[in-house]
């Protein structure tokens, strides 16, 4: 029989979770009510360990991203017109973009239609919907704040989709001078540099060692690149394995967050996603503890997330939000003040809203800067390695000239 992980609340208000056996997720859900608990999120234990040849094929990260930020967009538009719940999913449903779509909102409708909650629905697809997203819209029918809800889910999600956009765009004028220098470099090895090697043996001088080394990456570039592709895929192989272990993977997010320049850019990335999920789900009506265990879910350090869950743990037991994150010291100084002042001021959620949009906002200048200083850099590199190529080569050549001259 299948085992459930649940989240729910006592009859007083209590937080519990545990482990529960059922047949089926609506099964386990009804169990919880027969028992006295209300259901907040529940899904199958058994998942993580499933055999990744039995795991069904799921589409990329970014055709997911795509139709999530679709459905939330245009949702969020149809019930802020206040049109019922069946009705806003059949629109959608009539103007999906994309197969994969139509039958989401297909299954979602049945659902529904079956007597199921919105956010119950949402968490049968587990492919499209995270965790936090399910969190915060079952947090808003709760509270009779779906609409709502729904708004500041969509503009989060925007706003995480304006800077994946943004990075995307910067990247496409380097991602093209990248490749012309690689096709420039291939023609200079194949075909113009190895047509000077009979000019020396006609000369009877030496090859230059730079002349040697070029027609050698010539004659063996399968070699090469077979070598550089297995020892590649041993390097990824090794990071990944060494980053499945959980100490490994602790030590290593400790040192990227030590790294100079790179690392207060992740810790400002990673505060600002953990502080505007946090806000989005404390203006849904949910609870701080969990509101914040949940936005911990979104964080890709591993050293992050293990400060701010010792932090939800203070919390839990009495400590405010702001002593218990200046006790960890993880997160940047302007932060941990701005939330202490939104705690003290009673206006947490937008506090870390303004902490979000001021840090969003330092990373995208940074990027900017990088992606401006990066142009130039790569085209003065380019420039440098096709003359330390060219340059011993016609030095050769010029001086077999002179000594035909004389």
């Amino acid at each position: 029989m299948p085992t459930f992980r649940y989240e729910a609340y006592r009859s007083d208000g209590a937080f519990a979770e545990g482990m529960i056996e059922a047949v089926s997720l609506d099964a386990a859900n009804d169990l919880l009510w027969s028992r006295g608990l209300s259901p907040y999120q529940m899904r199958a234990s058994e998942e993580a360990e499933t055999k990744w040849w039995n795991r069904d094929i799921r589409l990329g990260d970014g055709t997911r991203r795509a139709d999530l930020l679709t459905f939330t967009r245009q949702f969020s538009m149809l019930n802020g017109a206040d049109i019922p719940l069946d009705s806003a999913l059949r629109i959608l449903n009539a103007q999906a973009s994309s197969h994969r779509l139509r039958s989401l909102v297909e299954q979602l409708l049945s659902d529904v239609l079956a007597g199921a909650a919105l956010s119950d629905a949402m968490q049968k697809q587990p492919k499209l919907f995270p965790p936090d997203y399910i969190a915060v819209i079952r947090a808003g029918e709760m509270g009779g704040r779906l609409g709502a809800v729904l708004i500041e889910v969509a503009e989060l999600l925007e706003r995480r989709a304006e800077i994946r956009q943004r990075v995307q765009s910067a990247l496409i004028y380097p991602s093209i001078l990248v490749v012309l220098s690689i096709g420039t470099l291939g023609i200079l090895l194949g075909g113009l540099i190895p047509s000077f090697a009979p000019v020396f043996v006609q000369s009877g001088k030496p090859l230059p060692a730079s002349l040697q080394v070029m027609l050698m990456i010539r004659d063996h570039w399968i070699e090469i690149g077979t070598g550089v592709a297995l020892g590649t895929t041993l390097l990824l192989g090794t990071a990944a394995t060494a980053n499945r272990k959980p100490g490994t993977r602790l030590q290593l997010d400790h040192l990227k967050l030590r790294l100079p320049l790179l690392g207060s850019f992740l810790l400002r990335q990673e505060t600002a996603r953990f502080t505007r999920t946090l806000a989005s789900m404390l203006k849904a009506g949910v609870p701080l503890t969990h509101a914040a265990k949940t936005s911990c879910s979104v964080l890709g350090n591993r050293y992050i997330t293990d400060s701010l869950e010792r932090t939800i743990e203070a919390v839990h037991q009495g400590s405010a939000l702001n002593t218990a994150l200046h006790a960890e010291a993880v997160l940047p100084a302007i932060a941990l003040q701005m939330i202490a002042v939104g705690e003290e001021a009673g206006k947490l959620d937008h506090m870390l809203t303004h902490v979000a949009s001021m840090l969003e906002k330092e990373i995208q200048n940074n990027i900017d800067r990088f992606m401006s200083a990066l142009t130039p850099a790569l085209t003065v590199g380019i420039a440098l390695l096709v003359g330390t190529m060219i340059m011993p080569v016609m030095s050769a050549v010029l001086s077999i000239n002179d000594l035909a001259a004389r």
